[in-house]
């Protein structure tokens, strides 16, 4: 090599090396430079007031900023294509800025919310499940209290001896005006007393004098006990009968609409194996309302609704061919005149009563089993009504009006029926960021969880979540992370790559603190595996300081760092101050999409500044700066300056780009090693190649073009590019 090319390649390098050393002290002075600080500042001052593309493309200053920093300057003129871009749907793989070769405008599209805006919607999928996963708590949650109630009420009842040893206690008193439908917070003893002390058999009698519309209620609670008009007992030694004591536990217990509780399950069956025995004919069978759903639900007749029917069956004499159960139901009725013993009058056979303990034993396990089979269908049914209706709702009052839907959400919550509609309404609308707000403000935990489970706003119409992530950076992340993970060949680990992004898609969406976010290893790991960093590299402390650094104070944790990824990572976030989730921010450009377009605004503005004493260095930081996006041959043949740093590299001619496309890529394949050039010392050795090979070939003494940045450079043919685009899309 003679003297002037070593010259030659050490003022190349050399120029890339100021550069690139202190990389960040670099991009510092060119920040400070009165020109960029103005552009910033006009920048930062003005993009929140945009609304639309036709504001954003008018106001030439901010527009130009914008796409100077995505690589686009030279497109700045072409207006009517750039609103094309801005416009497109970037979740439509068939969007305009997405049939684009060049991912430069993909980038761009997304760094503005003119076609990416958080969709509205009542619930996303995840608040569609906590509805669900509450409702079903609920009813795991009244279950057992139900059966608490139950075993309290059946041991205590027996040592009430008065009117008042009854409204004296609590747990007895509320649940006898549960059992029979009367509101609690509005009892009084007095008027309770002469309720429960009425002779029902009387006509004058306080209880059948009532004239509210409620008077059966009262009546039957009367009739559930044996109080004297003194209030003490009227007879026996106890404030109710058995049957009077399994009536109001049935009562008590049935009060869960729409199910069959466990505890009520319970009860039917105490109820049916106490009652069986004494039975005498069919007809007290089928004509007890209780013992005819038993039997229906034991053998699974859900299709017999009439007790004409169910006695046929239960009088069907089976050594008779031409029986009823034979002739109308085959084996599945014959299986049930055998668990019985009934004549075909309708007597008792013998002297076994109607089952024998063994036949009522098959009868109750047949009762359960079905109980519990057709209580998990309902279930079953019922979720998935909520999940497909859900998605039709777009108001508080179409909720509302749809009751099916509203009952469900105010079980789910533990709400009743007859619950205020006023104050759901209130909560439904409430701002949870506001603490003023009425759920916020409540002491009943109850609407701030209900409030937490949709999205309407104060008008009461649905609005896009706020999430502590926007709708639109999760997906990228998602989508980022599964290319890291499977990018250069690595299709064995797709699946596990989409478990994880999956996992981060529907995990965030129920991520309301910065600190269960930074508690959950896999949601670090796909942010920072996404931004190509490894996690092992990354302390959870030295995150937690990145995430919480104010991102508007250059003195910062993340601002300070050499590596502005933690930056971007810090503000793809929508964290408070004090970690929780703030209010969601208006305009066309998150906090995110402006930081990192400021950051690429710099490092544009660095390159070209480069680029007027070196153009080999601005190819060099440009090929640095983009390649780890690279991922196949076809990023290299579809970006012209990467184009011309691997071909000036290996010495291939201009020439090449005329090539049939699968030639020009067989070529960039069996020099370049895309994975072994994403470790830094590779990609450093690549780029004093590149450096050396340039000055080799350009006379450095002499301006060299500038038509690598420039539209009217030739170095790609529209053939190849062409190519390239109907082999990404294909």
């Amino acid at each position: 090599m003679s003297a002037r090319e070593g010259s030659a390649m050490v003022s190349t390098y050399l120029s890339y090396e100021m550069v690139n050393r202190n990389y960040k002290s670099s991009l510092d002075r060119v920040k400070s430079d009165a020109a960029t600080t103005r552009e910033a500042q006009y920048y930062q001052d003005n993009i929140g007031k945009v609304k639309t593309v036709d504001e954003f493309v008018d106001d030439y200053r901010l527009y130009s900023y914008a796409m100077k920093a995505y690589g686009l300057e030279d497109m700045t003129y072409a207006t009517a294509f750039m609103k094309k871009v801005l416009n497109s749907d970037l979740t439509d793989e068939n969007s305009f800025a997405n049939k684009l070769t060049d991912q430069k405008y993909r980038d761009f599209a997304a760094a503005f919310k003119f076609s990416t805006n958080d969709a509205a919607v009542t619930q996303t999928s995840n608040q569609v499940e906590d509805v669900i996963d509450s409702y079903q708590d609920e009813i795991q949650a009244t279950n057992e209290e139900t059966a608490s109630a139950n075993a309290y009420y059946k041991s205590a009842i027996g040592s009430v001896k008065t009117v008042d040893n009854l409204l004296d206690n609590s747990g007895l008193r509320d649940y006898v005006l549960k059992a029979y439908g009367v509101d609690s917070p509005y009892w009084d003893k007095d008027f309770l007393s002469k309720v429960l002390t009425s002779d029902v058999s009387d006509p004058s009698s306080f209880v059948n004098q009532l004239t509210t519309s409620d008077k059966n209620r009262y009546v039957a609670m009367a009739k559930a006990f044996n109080f004297n008009a003194s209030g003490a007992l009227d007879s026996g030694d106890s404030a109710q009968t058995a049957d009077q004591t399994a009536a109001t536990m049935y009562n008590y217990t049935s009060t869960v609409p729409g199910r069959v509780t466990p505890a009520l399950a319970t009860l039917n069956k105490e109820y049916y194996e106490s009652k069986i025995s004494t039975i005498t004919s069919v007809d007290e069978l089928v004509n007890d309302s209780r013992m005819f759903d038993y039997v229906r639900n034991a053998f699974g007749l859900q299709d017999v609704t009439l007790r004409s029917t169910l006695k046929n069956i239960l009088t069907s004499d089976l050594s008779d061919p031409a029986n009823y159960a034979t002739t109308m139901g085959g084996a599945k009725y014959e299986a049930v005149a055998k668990t019985f013993n009934f004549n075909t009058d309708g007597s008792i056979k013998g002297a076994g009563g109607a089952q024998t303990a063994s036949q009522m034993a098959a009868t109750s396990a047949g009762y359960v089993s079905g109980y519990d089979d057709k209580q998990q269908q309902t279930d079953d049914d019922l979720y998935t009504y909520y999940r497909n209706t859900i998605g039709t709702v777009e108001s508080v009052e179409d909720l509302e009006g749809t009751s099916k839907l509203y009952n469900f959400v105010l079980a789910a919550f533990g709400f009743d029926s007859d619950a205020r509609k006023k104050d759901i309404e209130k909560a439904l609308t409430s701002d949870l960021s506001d603490p003023t707000s009425f759920a916020s403000a409540s002491k009943d935990e109850r609407f701030k969880s209900l409030a937490s489970a949709f999205n309407f706003d104060d008008e009461g119409q649905m609005e896009a979540p706020n999430l502590a992530q926007s709708q639109a950076n999760l997906q990228q992340i998602a989508k980022d992370y599964v290319v890291r993970k499977t990018r250069f060949g690595h299709e064995d680990e797709k699946e596990k790559a989409t478990e994880e992004a999956s996992y981060y898609t529907k995990t965030m969406q129920s991520i309301t603190t910065r600190d269960e976010f930074l508690a959950d290893s896999r949601l670090t790991d796909v942010v920072l595996e996404a931004y190509g960093l490894d996690p092992k590299d990354v302390s959870a402390d030295f995150l937690k300081q990145v995430m919480t650094s104010d991102l508007s104070d250059p003195d910062s944790f993340a601002n300070k760092q050499d590596d502005h990824r933690f930056v971007e990572i810090a503000s793809l976030f929508n964290f408070n101050e004090d970690g929780g989730i703030a209010p969601r921010t208006t305009g066309i450009q998150d906090e995110h999409g402006r930081l990192t377009t400021e950051y690429l605004y710099l490092q544009e503005s660095l390159e070209d500044q480069t680029g007027e004493d070196s153009v080999g260095a601005q190819l060099a930081l440009y090929f640095q700066r983009n390649f780890s996006n690279v991922n196949t041959a076809y990023d290299i043949l579809g970006d012209k300056a990467m184009l011309e740093v691997f071909r000036t590299a290996y010495q291939l001619p201009t020439e090449m780009s005329s090539m049939d496309i699968d030639k020009q890529k067989a070529l960039v394949e069996k020099y370049m090693d895309f994975e072994k050039l994403q470790d830094p010392d590779e990609l450093q050795k690549f780029i004093t190649r590149f450096a050396a090979m340039y000055d080799l070939q350009n006379d450095t003494t002499q301006d060299p073009t500038l038509s690598l940045f420039s539209s009217s450079s030739g170095s790609i043919s529209a053939d190849t590019l062409l190519s390239i685009s109907q082999l990404r899309n294909s």
